[in-house]
């Protein structure tokens, strides 16, 4: 009943089921240079229903971006979930393809339905959400063509980064749900510095025991003491202290009362140093609401400590933050991975489209509508 209601709300007109017998892409042999990989569902917000998870949302706006980009060859971006064998699902697949995303890696569960969150807005316009349990995410399979796409020793053009969040992670073997291990071996197999973590922290949904063990991975499980280095991690200022405190790291802290000096300058830049040596993660991002976001690079190229104070528009009553944390990530990815930017010009960029997104009416609004002089900021073109 729920499904048909939603149908209704969000006015499906879906093209023939014979529409969806081969995947947008799927005549492609070339991996995509992005692969996001993880939840794709729908968003029930108060202002209407929308297309949504994290990694879902990432790769919508990759695609925007790589559209505008001046680079000679266009990079692509490509989904790696599981949708159900329902409207919902046909639909989700038909958007992704018209937003640009590759949808050969998708794939379909033969009984659990297309996921969908429902989302409460606070006072400030942050969301909780509740989930259908189990939905067709959480049977995320290590198919063939996953397999493939993380083996670079066949001289073909290798998948550049894997963007996956922790939230996947929630239901681990319960239901017969397969996605944990999935993800788990992407993390373990793909090439070193190409895993780009978000940590999605969404109560009750996560175990600090399960979360430690992607972030840290094993080196294809010889040595479970050695992980491959993490391309970049992303935390927002709440789940800091936590995976501070879950590493034994409480004590990178100050004496300091001030919550607002915890998190900028040198104590900030000293927490994320102390999360990146124990993550053995080559980038740390925390991102801190209204007041912009902070990048370390680490053992990379261009070590550093990056702040931005971010960027906003007013606030409307249609407004939600609501997938503004994916497009900051979306931006951040395709400047440093992509583009090979400087880490400020990347954070400036990231910060500039996750302000846009914040002050927009759903996770993935079209990027020609933001502000001239953000667009400038965000985008090529």
């Amino acid at each position: 009943m729920m499904a048909a209601l939603m149908l209704v709300a969000i006015s499906l007109i879906l093209p023939s089921a014979a529409a969806f017998s081969t995947a947008s892409g799927g005549g492609t042999s070339r991996a995509p240079d992005v692969l996001c990989v993880g939840e794709s569902l729908w968003d029930s917000l108060p202002s209407g229903i929308f297309l949504g998870g994290a990694p879902c949302n990432v790769a919508v706006h990759l695609a925007s971006l790589f559209e505008a980009s001046s680079i000679e060859t266009q990079p692509t971006v490509a989904i790696a979930a599981c949708l159900g064998d329902d409207r919902l699902g046909k639909e989700a697949r038909r958007r992704l393809s018209l937003k640009g995303v590759r949808t050969d890696y998708l794939q379909c569960h033969p009984e659990w339905e297309t996921g969908m969150a429902t989302a409460i807005i606070g006072e400030e316009g942050d969301a909780t959400y509740e989930f259908i349990t189990p939905a067709a995410w959480d049977g995320l399979c290590l198919e063939d063509r996953l397999v493939e796409s993380l083996d670079d020793g066949d001289g073909a053009q290798p998948t550049k980064v894997y963007i996956m969040g922790t939230i996947a992670l929630r239901l681990e073997s319960e239901y017969g749900a397969t996605a944990a291990d999935t993800l788990r071996t992407i993390r373990n197999d793909a090439p070193e510095g190409t895993v780009v973590l978000d940590v999605n922290l969404r109560s009750p949904w996560y175990e600090s025991g399960s979360v430690l063990q992607i972030l840290r991975g094993e080196a294809n499980g010889v040595d479970e003491t050695v992980s491959k280095q993490l391309g970049m991690l992303k935390l927002n200022e709440e789940e800091l202290p936590l995976l501070e405190e879950w590493c034994g790291l409480m004590q990178s802290q100050t004496d300091s009362t001030d919550a607002e000096e915890n998190l900028k300058g040198p104590i900030l830049k000293e927490r994320m140093h102390q999360l990146a040596t124990s993550l053995n993660a080559q980038r740390v991002c925390v991102t801190r609401g209204k007041d912009g976001a902070a990048l370390l690079c680490n053992g990379c190229s261009s070590d550093g400590f990056y702040e931005n104070r971010g960027y906003s528009l007013a606030v409307t009553g249609d407004s939600d933050t609501v997938g503004a944390g994916d497009a900051f990530l979306a931006a951040l990815v395709n400047s440093l991975f992509i583009c090979g930017e400087p880490p400020g010009r990347a954070l400036e960029r990231a910060c500039a489209l996750g302000g846009y997104v914040a002050g927009c009416r759903g996770a993935t609004p079209e990027h020609i509508g933001a502000p001239e002089e953000l667009r400038r900021i965000f985008s090529d073109k």
